[in-house]
Protein backbone atom coordinates (compact mmCIF):
# COMPACT_ATOMS: atom_id res chain seq x y z
CA UNK A 1 0.00 0.00 0.00
CA UNK A 2 1.22 3.47 -0.94
CA UNK A 3 -0.47 6.68 0.15
CA UNK A 4 -0.28 9.94 -1.79
CA UNK A 5 -0.84 13.27 -0.06
CA UNK A 6 -2.47 15.93 -2.23
CA UNK A 7 -1.31 19.37 -1.15
CA UNK A 8 0.39 22.36 -2.71
CA UNK A 9 2.16 22.81 0.62
CA UNK A 10 4.16 19.62 1.26
CA UNK A 11 4.69 20.61 4.90
CA UNK A 12 0.99 19.90 5.53
CA UNK A 13 1.72 16.20 4.98
CA UNK A 14 4.92 15.85 6.98
CA UNK A 15 3.17 15.05 10.27
CA UNK A 16 1.45 12.03 8.73
CA UNK A 17 4.53 10.93 6.79
CA UNK A 18 6.59 11.00 9.97
CA UNK A 19 3.96 8.96 11.81
CA UNK A 20 4.00 6.29 9.09
CA UNK A 21 7.79 6.19 8.70
CA UNK A 22 9.73 4.06 8.07
CA UNK A 23 7.42 1.14 7.25
CA UNK A 24 4.80 2.84 5.14
CA UNK A 25 5.72 4.49 1.80
CA UNK A 26 4.12 7.90 1.30
CA UNK A 27 4.36 10.34 -1.61
CA UNK A 28 3.37 14.00 -1.97
CA UNK A 29 1.55 15.10 -5.12
CA UNK A 30 1.75 18.88 -4.83
CA UNK A 31 0.02 19.55 -8.16
CA UNK A 32 -2.68 16.88 -8.05
CA UNK A 33 -1.41 14.81 -10.95
CA UNK A 34 -3.25 11.74 -9.69
CA UNK A 35 -6.47 13.69 -10.26
CA UNK A 36 -5.62 13.88 -13.93
CA UNK A 37 -4.07 10.46 -14.47
CA UNK A 38 -6.20 8.27 -12.19
CA UNK A 39 -9.46 10.19 -11.79
CA UNK A 40 -9.10 11.00 -8.09
CA UNK A 41 -11.65 13.68 -7.14
CA UNK A 42 -11.71 13.58 -3.34
CA UNK A 43 -9.86 12.15 -0.35
CA UNK A 44 -9.59 9.50 0.85
CA UNK A 45 -9.84 7.59 -2.43
CA UNK A 46 -7.92 4.63 -3.80
CA UNK A 47 -7.24 2.61 -6.91
CA UNK A 48 -6.14 -0.99 -6.92
CA UNK A 49 -3.15 -1.87 -9.12
CA UNK A 50 -1.99 -5.45 -9.53
CA UNK A 51 1.56 -6.80 -9.90
CA UNK A 52 1.51 -6.19 -13.67
CA UNK A 53 0.66 -2.51 -13.22
CA UNK A 54 -2.95 -2.97 -14.34
CA UNK A 55 -5.80 -1.17 -12.61
CA UNK A 56 -8.20 -3.73 -11.20
CA UNK A 57 -10.50 -1.27 -9.43
CA UNK A 58 -11.28 2.31 -10.46
CA UNK A 59 -10.94 5.30 -8.10
CA UNK A 60 -13.48 5.14 -5.30
CA UNK A 61 -13.90 6.29 -1.72
CA UNK A 62 -11.54 4.24 0.40
CA UNK A 63 -12.21 4.50 4.12
CA UNK A 64 -11.31 1.33 6.03
CA UNK A 65 -12.85 2.23 9.38
CA UNK A 66 -16.02 4.14 10.27
CA UNK A 67 -15.59 7.88 10.81
CA UNK A 68 -16.06 8.99 14.43
CA UNK A 69 -17.96 12.00 13.07
CA UNK A 70 -20.86 9.69 12.26
CA UNK A 71 -21.37 9.14 15.99
CA UNK A 72 -21.25 12.80 16.92
CA UNK A 73 -24.42 13.99 18.62
CA UNK A 74 -26.10 16.96 16.97
CA UNK A 75 -27.40 18.93 19.93
CA UNK A 76 -29.79 21.86 20.05
CA UNK A 77 -27.13 24.19 21.42
CA UNK A 78 -24.95 23.96 18.29
CA UNK A 79 -25.00 26.93 15.91
CA UNK A 80 -27.51 26.26 13.14
CA UNK A 81 -24.96 26.05 10.35
CA UNK A 82 -22.66 23.76 12.32
CA UNK A 83 -25.59 21.51 13.20
CA UNK A 84 -26.53 21.30 9.52
CA UNK A 85 -22.97 20.40 8.56
CA UNK A 86 -22.73 17.60 11.15
CA UNK A 87 -26.17 16.30 10.14
CA UNK A 88 -25.03 15.98 6.53
CA UNK A 89 -21.72 14.39 7.54
CA UNK A 90 -23.62 11.69 9.43
CA UNK A 91 -25.33 10.82 6.12
CA UNK A 92 -22.05 9.93 4.38
CA UNK A 93 -22.29 6.37 3.01
CA UNK A 94 -20.44 4.04 5.38
CA UNK A 95 -18.97 1.00 3.65
CA UNK A 96 -15.65 1.03 5.51
CA UNK A 97 -15.90 -2.49 6.90
CA UNK A 98 -16.99 -3.93 3.55
CA UNK A 99 -14.21 -2.10 1.73
CA UNK A 100 -11.59 -3.33 4.18
CA UNK A 101 -12.86 -6.90 3.79
CA UNK A 102 -12.69 -6.52 0.00
CA UNK A 103 -9.03 -5.48 0.22
CA UNK A 104 -8.26 -8.49 2.42
CA UNK A 105 -10.01 -10.77 -0.06
CA UNK A 106 -7.93 -9.37 -2.94
CA UNK A 107 -4.69 -9.75 -0.97
CA UNK A 108 -5.55 -13.39 -0.28
CA UNK A 109 -6.91 -14.41 -3.67
CA UNK A 110 -5.31 -12.01 -6.15
CA UNK A 111 -6.92 -12.07 -9.58
CA UNK A 112 -9.37 -14.74 -8.36
CA UNK A 113 -10.94 -12.26 -5.96
CA UNK A 114 -14.41 -11.22 -7.08
CA UNK A 115 -13.45 -7.64 -6.23
CA UNK A 116 -10.61 -7.58 -8.80
CA UNK A 117 -12.19 -6.40 -12.04
CA UNK A 118 -11.29 -7.08 -15.65
CA UNK A 119 -10.05 -4.07 -17.68
CA UNK A 120 -13.38 -3.56 -19.45
CA UNK A 121 -15.15 -3.65 -16.08
CA UNK A 122 -12.78 -1.03 -14.67
CA UNK A 123 -13.52 1.23 -17.63
CA UNK A 124 -17.25 0.71 -17.28
CA UNK A 125 -17.10 1.48 -13.55
CA UNK A 126 -14.92 4.56 -13.94
CA UNK A 127 -16.30 8.07 -13.74
CA UNK A 128 -16.92 9.83 -17.07
CA UNK A 129 -14.31 12.19 -18.47
CA UNK A 130 -16.12 14.82 -20.56
CA UNK A 131 -14.32 17.75 -22.15
CA UNK A 132 -15.27 20.06 -19.28
CA UNK A 133 -13.33 17.85 -16.86
CA UNK A 134 -10.22 18.08 -19.02
CA UNK A 135 -10.71 21.83 -19.21
CA UNK A 136 -10.99 21.94 -15.42
CA UNK A 137 -7.71 20.05 -15.08
CA UNK A 138 -5.97 22.57 -17.32
CA UNK A 139 -7.44 25.52 -15.42
CA UNK A 140 -6.48 24.02 -12.08
CA UNK A 141 -2.91 23.38 -13.30
CA UNK A 142 -2.67 26.97 -14.54
CA UNK A 143 -3.86 28.17 -11.14
CA UNK A 144 -1.19 26.04 -9.44
CA UNK A 145 1.48 27.56 -11.66
CA UNK A 146 0.32 31.08 -10.87
CA UNK A 147 0.12 30.26 -7.17
CA UNK A 148 3.75 29.13 -7.22
CA UNK A 149 5.11 31.95 -9.40
CA UNK A 150 2.91 34.98 -8.70
CA UNK A 151 0.82 34.28 -5.63
CA UNK A 152 -2.51 32.95 -4.41
CA UNK A 153 -4.59 35.90 -5.58
CA UNK A 154 -3.49 35.35 -9.19
CA UNK A 155 -4.58 31.72 -9.00
CA UNK A 156 -8.09 32.26 -7.64
CA UNK A 157 -9.84 33.28 -10.93
CA UNK A 158 -8.57 30.14 -12.67
CA UNK A 159 -9.40 27.89 -9.75
CA UNK A 160 -12.94 29.30 -9.71
CA UNK A 161 -13.29 28.39 -13.39
CA UNK A 162 -11.96 24.89 -12.68
CA UNK A 163 -14.56 24.44 -9.94
CA UNK A 164 -17.35 25.52 -12.29
CA UNK A 165 -16.17 23.18 -15.05
CA UNK A 166 -15.91 20.14 -12.73
CA UNK A 167 -18.07 20.80 -9.66
CA UNK A 168 -17.81 17.19 -8.41
CA UNK A 169 -14.02 17.40 -8.08
CA UNK A 170 -13.56 18.08 -4.41
CA UNK A 171 -9.76 17.99 -4.48
CA UNK A 172 -9.70 21.05 -6.73
CA UNK A 173 -12.11 22.86 -4.41
CA UNK A 174 -10.69 21.80 -1.07
CA UNK A 175 -7.12 22.59 -2.14
CA UNK A 176 -8.03 26.11 -3.24
CA UNK A 177 -10.41 26.81 -0.37
CA UNK A 178 -8.09 25.69 2.42
CA UNK A 179 -5.45 28.15 1.26
CA UNK A 180 -8.04 30.90 1.64
CA UNK A 181 -9.73 29.88 4.89
CA UNK A 182 -6.87 28.48 7.02
CA UNK A 183 -5.18 31.03 9.30
CA UNK A 184 -1.40 31.22 8.94
CA UNK A 185 0.40 28.58 10.96
CA UNK A 186 -2.70 26.52 11.71
CA UNK A 187 -3.86 23.12 10.46
CA UNK A 188 -6.11 22.98 7.41
CA UNK A 189 -9.57 24.40 8.02
CA UNK A 190 -12.25 21.74 7.60
CA UNK A 191 -15.31 24.03 7.29
CA UNK A 192 -13.79 26.05 4.43
CA UNK A 193 -16.18 28.99 4.54
CA UNK A 194 -14.88 31.00 1.58
CA UNK A 195 -17.91 33.06 0.57
CA UNK A 196 -15.90 36.29 0.31
CA UNK A 197 -13.44 34.89 -2.22
CA UNK A 198 -15.29 32.05 -3.93
CA UNK A 199 -18.94 32.81 -3.22
CA UNK A 200 -19.54 29.44 -1.60
CA UNK A 201 -18.31 26.94 1.00
CA UNK A 202 -17.80 23.22 1.46
CA UNK A 203 -21.25 22.87 3.03
CA UNK A 204 -23.01 24.97 0.39
CA UNK A 205 -21.50 23.00 -2.48
CA UNK A 206 -22.11 19.65 -0.80
CA UNK A 207 -25.80 20.53 -0.39
CA UNK A 208 -25.99 21.79 -3.98
CA UNK A 209 -24.65 18.44 -5.23
CA UNK A 210 -27.12 16.34 -3.26
CA UNK A 211 -25.93 16.46 0.37
CA UNK A 212 -24.20 13.87 2.51
CA UNK A 213 -26.09 10.95 0.94
CA UNK A 214 -24.28 11.46 -2.37
CA UNK A 215 -20.90 12.74 -1.14
CA UNK A 216 -17.94 10.72 -2.38
CA UNK A 217 -17.64 7.91 -4.92
CA UNK A 218 -19.20 4.92 -3.20
CA UNK A 219 -17.46 1.60 -3.98
CA UNK A 220 -19.63 -0.86 -5.87
CA UNK A 221 -18.92 -3.95 -3.80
Amino acid sequence: MVTVALDLDPSKATEWIAAASPTHPTLIDSHHLVDVHLGINNVPMAVWIDESGTLVRPPESASIEPSPLRDMEVTDDLPERMALMFTEVKKFPDVAEDYRAAIADWVEKGSDSRFALEPHEVIAASLPRPLDHSRAAALFALGCHLHDTVGKDAAIPFWKQAHAAHPENWTYKRQAWTLESTPAGESSDMAQEVTDSYGTSWLDDMLALGGGDTYGTRPAL
